[in-house]
């Protein structure tokens, strides 16, 4: 399928685009190729791509961004190798896929770091 084939969460999404690329400037994706291979999983399912791709860097950027879609009510999907087998990789609605492979994230109960998550790279305290 093509991406005019689903329907687009389109109150906002040029804004909230907008301020995404505030945050990560170029590491955010347009292209259709990009988009395409972050909206499909190994399955059947033919898969919808998102709006964008941002290549987050850190949590903090993660954080901003999901407050931008928040604020504009636009979907985000989290991708990190694109191996999925339940289709939730899919953008269906349009939005704005997060591709975290590179990004370590930290665990918190309080002030006390409780582990780590994340594929190789770097971490933020």
């Amino acid at each position: 399928m093509t991406t005019a084939q689903f329907p687009r969460a389109r109150d906002g999404i040029d804004a909230a685009l907008e301020a995404i690329a505030g945050v990560v400037g170029d590491r955010l994706s347009r292209s259709v190729a990009v988009r395409e291979q972050h909206g499909k999983d190994l399955t059947w399912n033919p898969g919808a791509p998102p709006d964008a791709v941002a290549f987050v860097a850190s949590t903090a950027e993660v954080q901003q961004i999901v407050r931008i879609c928040g604020r504009h009510g636009t979907p985000i999907i989290p991708y990190g190798t694109g191996t999925s087998l339940e289709g939730h990789i899919t953008a269906p609605q349009g939005g704005v896929t997060l591709s975290i492979p590179s990004v370590r994230f930290r665990l918190h109960s309080g002030d006390r770091p409780t582990g780590a998550c994340g594929v190789k790279g770097r971490s933020d305290d």
